[in-house]
């Protein structure tokens, strides 16, 4: 270190030469100091559901997460002129007990008729009777005429085995496996305890193949219908299939639900599914490539996950520019939400103002210093048309929580039992699920419609399970 006695002999020149090597590393010294705090700002804020897409099991730090809906004046619980909801008694009991005092008077002995007899009161018991299973035996008979003729009579084309499983109890394990997610061990366990039948876990996979088989043609029907959909929202989750990572996809509208198991999350994946992609449609997804990729008449970019990618950078960051740009996309939700059917073709002043001021900020530039935020707008500057899309046609959300919602079942399946130990066996849930969950969504019982598709298939209904679906 230089004195300042030594600093006093230095000319003019030297001092200037000096300061300037001075001031040369001060800068490289604050350049690094700036990239270092901005990787110990990166360390210290962790990804987690709020500010990303990762999946809330996936959270593995305590900090709560910021959610994305915003705090209401209501208190908790039952809203004022909220319906309760009370056992009611049925019109039509299927039994009747009557409980009638002595017919003889305690105090004069007096006997009375049954018409003295009045009902003051009752009360109803709802219960289910003991579940048994009910054993049908199907013989046939053979008929010799004197003319040397023999007839014989058949079996009904659903029977084909000396002893076979009946279809309700195919249906019920259809059900539970895909609907409540019941794993073939406590599978097994449950219906051999409600209706003593023992069945290993071969048959029941054996059995679940042949109600898969059965409602084939309404999994079909489910990905006509919709390939022919005017908004389409598009998901996909990574699944373990013997040990391997392999991958679910959805495509779902409001009224129907299509999964299948890919082993690819890319474009091929489409191809493999919807070849032509949705001409017809508004494609709702997150960012990821090949849905963008997939062919569509627009695309819709989920908001939901940007504004949680926002949250991400807000944590990081904390500047102006990640706060508008949130501001923007909530008063466009916000928009959407009150929006009528009737001014999606009308000039809108409010729709119009939201559209310049994301323009205006996305065209802003960014210090380098914000390389988290650079690529985050160039994205959205690349695909602006995709971000608001839902504020120009009524039948289009501006989220995908639609389809995070159908592939949640596969990640919940997973959980319970620990992964698919086939191929098969995963594509056995894709189908009945798919199955499951569009039935749901239009408004029907699960059960019933799972048992009477396979009747259906067995031959035992006269008109079709289309007409129905």
């Amino acid at each position: 270190m230089v004195s300042k006695e030594e600093l006093r002999k230095l000319d003019k020149e030297q001092l200037v030469d000096l300061v300037y090597d001075l001031l040369i590393k001060v800068d490289t010294l604050t350049a690094q100091v700036q990239t270092l705090q901005a990787e110990v700002n990166w360390l210290k804020t962790h990804k987690n559901s709020g500010n990303s897409s990762l999946p809330p099991s996936q959270d593995m730090y305590h900090k709560k997460n910021q959610s994305l809906r915003e705090k209401s004046n209501k208190k908790s619980g039952g809203q004022p002129g909220h319906k309760g909801e009370t056992l009611l008694m049925s019109p039509n009991p299927d039994n009747v007990i009557e409980h009638k005092p002595n017919e003889t008077c305690s105090r004069c002995g007096k006997i009375h008729s049954e018409e003295a007899y009045q009902m003051i009161g009752k009360r109803q018991v709802i219960d289910i009777p003991v579940i048994k299973a009910s054993i049908v035996e199907h013989q046939i008979f053979q008929l010799k005429c004197s003319c040397g003729c023999v007839t014989t009579g058949n079996y009904p084309a659903s029977v084909t085995a000396p002893v076979q499983y009946g279809n309700n109890l195919i249906s019920l394990t259809a059900y539970l496996s895909s609907r409540q997610y019941v794993p073939y061990n406590r599978l097994s366990e449950l219906i051999k305890s409600i209706t003593n039948v023992s069945m290993s876990e071969g048959t029941i996979y054996n059995l679940l193949n042949k109600a898969a088989n059965m409602v084939l043609p309404i999994y079909k029907g489910i990905k006509e219908e919709i390939s022919r959909a005017i908004t389409i929202g598009g998901d996909e989750t990574g699944v373990k299939v013997k040990k391997d990572k392999s991958w679910a996809w959805t495509w779902q509208t409001l009224q129907a639900t299509y999964i299948a198991i890919s082993q690819s999350r890319g474009f091929a994946a489409v191809m493999e599914n919807f070849p032509d992609g949705f001409p017809h449609a508004t494609l709702v997804s997150d960012s990821w490539a090949a849905q963008l990729k997939t062919p569509a008449k627009r695309h819709q970019l989920c908001l939901a996950h940007l504004l949680r990618e926002l949250n991400f950078l807000q944590e990081l960051y904390k500047i102006k520019w990640v706060t508008e740009m949130k501001e923007i996309l909530s008063s466009a939700i916000n928009l959407k939400n009150k929006m009528t059917p009737e001014q999606y073709d009308l000039p809108n002043k409010e729709r119009s103002d939201l559209l310049i001021k994301f323009d205006q900020l996305i065209d802003q530039q960014l210090p380098e210093r914000y390389s988290k935020i650079i690529p985050f707008r160039k994205r959205l500057k690349k695909r602006k048309n995709q971000v608001f899309n839902f504020l120009f046609y009524p039948d289009v959300p501006y989220d995908n929580n639609g389809s995070e919602r159908a592939i949640r079942n596969l990640k919940v399946k997973q959980k319970v039992s620990g992964g698919f130990r086939s191929e098969r066996g995963a594509e056995i849930f894709a189908i009945l699920r798919s199955v499951v969950d569009t039935i749901i969504k239009k408004g029907g019982n699960p059960s019933e419609s799972i048992r009477f598709a396979i009747n259906v298939a067995t031959g035992k209904n006269e008109y079709s399970f289309k007409n129905r679906y």
